[in-house]
């Protein structure tokens, strides 16, 4: 064996052992992307479902009344906006700096759950972020930029929510859409 043939099987076996570690870097780079991408989903997945939720909560316990004092249901019923109603301590009275009036509101991107003073973030990044009215009929009740008045509101008898979310380096979109019935309302 020539000394110049050790040398050659030195250079290739080094070029073939960075192939390898090229290769090996470019699949983990990879699966990282993919990871970061899996993450970004499902945490969206997870913030729409939770605001559901709380939409979900409040939109079932409007119109809440054991004092039987005539407690409405919504105070207000806007596209991007609605505000719950119910008597939580039975006083006949709405004590409006408690989650006794609730509301939520899509506004720059974000769905907010307003208590009192307290504006409670729900979902970022929105891009469809809305409320529906429905009567007893199942029609849809379409509220002027300022909200039905007060006959409008007493004539809705479920409300919707439709969300969804475009979370920054997710391909496809995050969205949930519920209907709920207000309570005592046929």
């Amino acid at each position: 064996m020539s000394r110049g043939s050790g040398l050659v099987e030195a250079v290739v076996a080094t070029a073939l052992g960075l192939l390898v570690v090229s290769v090996l870097t470019a699949a983990m780079a990879l699966g990282g992307r993919v990871l970061a991408s899996c993450g970004a989903r499902g945490e969206a997945e997870d913030t729409a479902q939770l605001a559901v939720e709380a939409f979900t909560f409040d939109a079932r316990r409007a119109g809440f009344d054991p004092a039987a004092a005539g407690v409405e249901a919504l105070a207000e019923a806007r596209p991007d906006r609605v505000a719950f109603l119910a008597d939580l301590d039975a006083s006949g009275a709405i004590d409006t700096s408690t989650e006794e009036s609730t509301a939520h509101v899509c506004a720059a991107g974000q769905l907010s759950r307003v208590i009192g003073r307290q504006s409670l973030p729900l979902a970022d990044r929105a891009t469809t972020c809305v409320f529906r009215y429905y009567d007893g009929s199942g029609v849809e009740v379409i509220p002027p930029p300022t909200g039905l008045d007060a006959a409008g509101r007493r004539a809705v008898r479920a409300v919707a929510l439709e969300i969804v979310l475009g979370p920054a380096r997710l391909h496809g979109r995050s969205g949930r859409r519920i209907l709920v019935a207000l309570r005592g309302r046929s």
